[in-house]
């Protein structure tokens, strides 16, 4: 369900060429994960799909773009999520809660690489029985090139 629902919101969005012409779209292409942006002029929202090895997680992302230059963004924000996984000895669910700090670096007008820090709060549940489960903090490392479409990011306006 949570599958239809992300590829529903990604094709709603690529289908409205207003946004796409507006500026703030873009696909990201991240170790693990996919993901869709739209940024406004401060702020900007992401959808993301992560999957490895039996684990799949489905986040939303908040972002406050603090900072801003010709080439470089600097942003903060939350994430939440939801993670089902399936693997060899354990099948489950849970969640997932993250602050992050970042930046965007501008190659051009249409690509960039984003890298950010997270300290993860995560929290999973056995399906089989409930009364197992893992819960705590990591930190996560995202790294991820950005194809961009449209017009006027903050890095387009140095290289149009």
């Amino acid at each position: 369900m949570k599958k239809v629902i992300f590829l529903i919101f990604i094709l709603l969005l690529l289908s409205m060429p207003s946004i796409g012409l507006a500026g703030g779209l873009s696909i990201g292409l991240g170790y693990p994960y996919v993901s869709i942006k739209y940024d406004f002029p401060v702020m900007a929202i992401e959808g993301r799909f992560v999957t490895e090895s039996g684990v799949k997680a489905y986040s939303g992302r908040g972002y406050w773009n603090y900072y801003s230059s010709d080439q470089l963004k600097g942003f903060t924000g939350l994430e939440g999520g939801y993670i089902n996984f399936d693997t060899l000895e354990t099948k489950g669910t849970g969640y997932e809660g993250a602050v992050f700090l970042g930046g965007e670096y501008f190659m051009n007008k249409w690509l960039s690489v984003l890298l950010d820090l997270a300290p993860t709060y995560m929290s999973l549940k056995h399906d089989a029985d409930s009364s197992v489960s893992v819960q705590g903090f990591d930190l996560v490392v995202n790294i991820a090139l950005y194809v961009h479409f449209g017009g006027n990011t903050e890095g387009d306006k140095k290289n149009e």
